[in-house]
């Protein structure tokens, strides 16, 4: 899933349910920024306020196995039911890593989140759980199990879906998979999106009241997917009309929630929170030379006596301990299974 799910549905679904506009927010934020928290920041460096941040998304797949392995199957691709059947493939191959929709351990991930009424953790195991819809039969690890087999997908790493590109995070698009059995192949993101969502739904009803009659769930989930539904529109091979289903979103939440989705700004909480001098090439550029560049910007709070009440801080608390619970579960319920190089 890319930010039309994990910023604007999550909204939506978010204050459906009955989420304030405060935390509805924050949910949306957290939930997208798991893939724009890409850069290890020292801030206050050699200071009594100096912290150091994780991260929960990485561009640079060549990393060390080891540090990819507690991002990816963590925040990406968590491990599900070796033998769900809609991961049934030609091949015959089974994999204790495959992300399988809506699994045990995803559920245990986003429960704890909700369990412990930290916002921002909800929206960082948000991001987890919906992706196991989206990234089912794909493993966050190096492995041949990933791969597409094209000669296109021979040339990237065999990770996550790098060999399926931008396939599973469309949500207008349709596609196949050919590793999997005939009856399986045919994917269509929509409606792995909408069962996402309205599994999504549920979860944060219930939170928000326990006490929800089945009628008056099922009654707001159908008008929610219904919404969704018509907001994605019609199949979208190229995903050219991505704008138009972002506004059409925006849209949607004013009708159903009597407010509007702000336009997401993947730096708002770092720039509210931190001062950024800059030496040479900008460190958090997208130009592929800052790598080489060995001058190291500098990164101070703006607030040092305030900075643990920002944004910002408390998002990277929550990767901290939503990393936590959910390596302490795999470790001991997957990984201890597995013999992997390099780890």
């Amino acid at each position: 899933m890319d930010i039309e799910f994990h910023y604007y549905m999550t909204f939506i679904i978010a204050g459906k349910s009955g989420f304030g506009e405060d935390d509805t927010y924050t949910i949306a934020y957290s939930s997208q920024y798991v893939d724009d928290n890409d850069i290890i920041y020292e801030i206050h460096k050699d200071k009594a306020q100096y912290y150091r941040n994780y991260i929960s998304q990485t561009m640079n797949i060549l990393k060390p196995k080891a540090k990819l392995f507690r991002i990816y199957p963590l925040f990406h691709f968590i491990p599900g039911e070796p033998l769900y059947k809609g991961a049934f493939r030609r091949d015959g191959v089974l994999h204790w890593l495959n992300t399988t929709p809506n699994s045990e351990n995803a559920n245990y991930v986003i429960d704890s989140a909700l369990k412990s009424k930290n916002i921002y953790r909800i929206g960082i195991a948000t991001h987890s759980y919906v992706d196991t819809w989206a990234h089912q039969n794909f493993i966050g690890y190096y492995n041949e199990f990933n791969s597409m087999s094209g000669v296109l997908e021979k040339i990237a790493p065999n990770i996550g879906h790098a060999d399926a590109g931008h396939n599973p995070d469309w949500p207008a698009l349709v596609w196949k998979d050919k590793r999997l059995l005939d009856k399986n192949a045919r994917i269509d993101n929509k409606e792995r999106f909408m069962e996402s969502a309205g599994n999504l739904f549920k979860k944060y009803r219930l939170y928000i009241d326990k006490k929800c009659s089945v009628k008056a769930l099922n009654a707001d989930r159908m008008q929610l997917i219904k919404g969704l539904r018509s907001a994605i529109g019609e199949v979208d091979q190229s995903n050219s009309n991505k704008r138009v289903r972002i506004e059409r979103y925006i849209e949607l939440s004013q009708k159903i929630l009597g407010y509007e989705i702000p336009e997401y700004d993947e730096y708002a909480w770092f720039e509210d929170a931190i001062n950024e001098k800059v030496r040479g090439l900008r460190d958090r550029s997208d130009l592929f030379l800052t790598r080489w560049d060995p001058l190291t910007d500098i990164y101070t709070w703006r607030k040092p006596r305030q900075y643990k009440e920002t944004n910002w801080y408390k998002f990277q608390e929550a990767v901290k301990s939503n990393q936590d619970t959910t390596w302490d579960l795999l470790d001991n319920k997957v990984f201890s299974k597995l013999d992997l190089k390099d780890l």
